[in-house]
């Protein structure tokens, strides 16, 4: 990762807002007419409260974002609904080969299917729940509606 002006971040963003979102949000009203209101998303946003125990709990050294779509309604109200709508899904990884230094070739998701998961989240004869052990982040606030 590089820094980036807050110029060069302004120009990606207007390119990303004439090209990409304005063609799928019209896509997204075709497909939906029952909510007039549907837009493309433009960002998320997640604290670092969040993301730090994402890596905490999967004693991660690195982070890998993919982009999604939700396939499932995610909300009752309309405004607030996800289907349809890209995402991206924070999914903790980790770099066995040099720790110290990760790399995107060594990193490893670090996710599990179900019944390793739950495996996983057990401590003694308690379950642990509200962990990110074997998971990934989804969820977060995306914007448009929540900006």
């Amino acid at each position: 990762m590089k820094p980036v002006s807050k110029s060069e971040i302004d120009k990606m963003k207007a390119l990303y807002e004439k090209t990409i979102h304005k063609a799928s949000t019209k896509k997204l009203k075709k497909k939906f007419p029952d909510r007039p209101d549907i837009q493309e998303a433009k960002s998320v946003w997640v604290s670092k409260k969040e993301l730090l125990q994402l890596l905490e709990h999967n004693e991660a050294n690195g982070l890998r974002i993919y982009y999604g779509c939700h396939h499932e309604s995610t909300h009752d109200d309309p405004k607030q609904d996800h289907l349809g709508l890209h995402n991206v899904i924070f999914v903790a990884t980790l770099d066995t080969v040099n720790p110290e230094e990760p790399t995107c070739k060594n990193s490893k998701d670090q996710l599990a299917d179900e019944e390793t998961k739950n495996t996983l989240n057990m401590e003694g004869l308690s379950i642990v729940t509200n962990t990110y052990k074997g998971s990934g982040g989804d969820m977060v606030p995306i914007c448009p509606p929540n900006c």
